[in-house]
């Protein structure tokens, strides 16, 4: 997972709950990511990272269709986001 800061709300919350489980929009912990994200001293940065690349999960309080519309008005094209393994 994208590392930026040990200053982050989500700093030791259990990944899955950024995930779904059929990779829609759609998150069953809505409330609880709102929690953890919005008051979050690093949430620009964390948005920055899936504004600028292809990536789902729920990043920097937005969802997947939310960042859509952000890059759209932003007239952001997103990079995909290539893992070297090794």
């Amino acid at each position: 997972m994208y590392t930026f800061s040990d200053t982050a709300n989500c700093e030791g919350t259990d990944p899955e709950i950024f995930f779904t489980q059929d990779r829609s929009s759609t998150y069953t912990e809505v409330l609880a990511l709102k929690r953890i994200c919005g008051n979050c001293a690093v949430v620009k940065e964390c948005l920055d990272h899936p504004l600028r690349h292809q990536v789902m999960e729920y990043w920097g309080n937005t969802n997947e269709i939310q960042r859509k519309m952000m890059r759209k008005k932003l007239n952001i094209i997103p990079r995909p986001l290539h893992m070297d393994y090794k």
